[in-house]
């Protein structure tokens, strides 16, 4: 079963108790009521808010940066937490014309194997190749470039660097949504949690949640959770299950992702995402 396609969610009752992933805290002091929808779909409204939040993004948002903290599960294995910080200059296009090509600066500060490790990817530029700089311990200047979709690329992430961004986290988001809504149409496997004063690092956030508690066909995943900034109305943390093994056992982890020190519109220019970025110190 694919987990490229990593979740996000919607929105019911049921309280969140809160947990701790890594350093970072989030916290929900109480659950709120569902909205109102136009759909018996538990799913409706959550859909909905994908559309607008995405289409707020594209209208608002030109670039940012920020630190993500990520685990994943690949082939059966969850990994260490990765510390990134990240330079994101999103597509930009009118009528369907690409104005802007989605532009990624990735810098890696942990695990140690990968720490001083740079990647630049600018799509339709540099043969469409992902160049990086090795880092690590040894031949950590060493410049490469590789496929962005090979398999040395799939051994350390689920989500490929030519999807990163929030625009195309919301345009996954929906995809997966709607994909949801064909698999389970009663939506009597659907369970959908909401809770609007969720923190996370002591900022604001909206949380939602979705539960599918039997798996069946079509269903991605056990359980996906989404926080969206209440200010910057941006993705700050997703986190994916699968089902448990056996009733009573622990749903295991799939990916978790946490941004933070989120900054919006800080100008990026072609310069930051220059070949030259790769070295240095």
């Amino acid at each position: 079963m694919s987990r490229r396609w990593l979740l996000n969610s919607g929105a019911i009752l049921l309280g969140f108790t809160g947990f701790v992933s890594g350093s970072h805290r989030v916290h929900a002091q109480q659950a709120a009521a569902s909205p109102p929808s136009a759909s018996d779909h538990p799913l409706a409204w959550v859909l909905k808010f994908a559309h607008e939040e995405r289409a707020y993004l594209q209208r608002a948002v030109r670039d940012f940066r920020c630190r993500v903290t990520k685990r994943e599960r690949i082939d059966g294995e969850l990994q260490d937490y990765y510390y990134i910080d990240m330079r994101i200059r999103e597509e930009g296009r009118v009528d369907e014309q690409v104005t802007q090509p989605l532009s990624v600066l990735l810098e890696f500060l942990g695990p140690p194997d990968v720490a001083g490790r740079r990647a630049l990817f600018v799509a339709g530029r540099n043969d469409d190749k992902l160049l990086v700089r090795k880092g690590g311990r040894r031949f950590s200047y060493l410049v490469i470039d590789i496929d962005p979709f090979g398999e040395s690329v799939k051994r350390e992430s689920l989500m490929p660097i030519t999807e990163i961004g929030f625009s195309h986290l919301l345009d996954r988001t929906i995809h997966t949504l709607q994909q949801d809504m064909a698999a389970d149409p009663s939506g009597d496997n659907t369970v959908v949690e909401h809770i609007t004063t969720a923190t996370i690092n002591r900022r604001p956030c909206r949380m939602l949640r979705i539960t599918h508690p039997l798996r069946r066909d079509g269903l991605q995943f056990f359980s996906a959770s989404m926080a969206i900034d209440s200010e910057l109305h941006v993705p700050v943390r997703f986190d994916v299950y699968d089902w448990p093994e056996s009733p009573g056992q622990e749903p295991p982890l799939t990916a978790e992702f946490t941004y933070t020190d989120v900054k919006l519109n800080v100008n990026l220019d072609d310069s930051v995402f220059a070949p030259a970025a790769l070295r240095g110190p």
